[in-house]
């Protein structure tokens, strides 16, 4: 292989990097497993969304649910279907569904919605605030990663999660 050849490959190799990188939203090694995960929640043997008390830390109204990372959980689990994991996962692998360089808003991040998704050992909760658009995701209980994200159409498809709900209905 002459010079040329050679940086001609480096180029290329390169460039099919950098496609890659932009399909992840984090370059984390932490975050490694959830977006392998994330990726392919058909995959997941547990994968289920519930509802999470969204009231300002003084407000809260609800305190006979159970306790999901600091913030208490509302609802029963409900089992997502084959469909609205393909979904889920490609709202969570769309590099178009998060802001890469905004200012992060003033607000405290309250949770409205939980996601939780388990493969072997891999255990996964997301949890989204629709005030903030702000996302977290937690391996293992450690927080690992968080952004935020434009709503639409993950606003959407929480609506059919929920439709009896009423405050989620609300959001806009």
């Amino acid at each position: 292989m002459n010079i040329k050849e050679i940086l001609i490959t480096i180029f290329a190799l390169v460039l099919v990097g950098c496609g890659a990188k932009r399909n992840m939203q984090w370059a984390s090694v932490k975050m490694e497993p959830v977006h392998a995960l994330a990726s392919d929640l058909s995959k997941a043997t547990i994968c289920e969304v519930y509802r999470v008390d969204d009231s300002y830390p003084k407000e809260q109204k609800i305190q006979n649910g159970g306790n999901l990372h600091g913030y208490t959980v509302i609802s029963n689990a409900i089992p997502l279907s084959k469909q609205s994991r393909n979904v889920l996962s490609r709202i969570l692998t769309n590099a178009d569904t998060y802001f890469r360089h905004s200012v992060r808003p003033d607000c405290l991040f309250r949770p409205g919605v939980a996601f939780h998704f388990t493969e072997r050992n891999i255990k996964v909760d997301l949890l989204v605030c629709f005030s903030c658009n702000e996302l977290r995701f937690y391996l293992d209980g450690e927080i690992v990663g968080n952004s935020h994200f434009k709503s639409h159409e993950f606003l959407k498809f929480t609506k059919k999660l929920f439709p009896d709900d009423k405050k989620i209905q609300s959001l806009k």
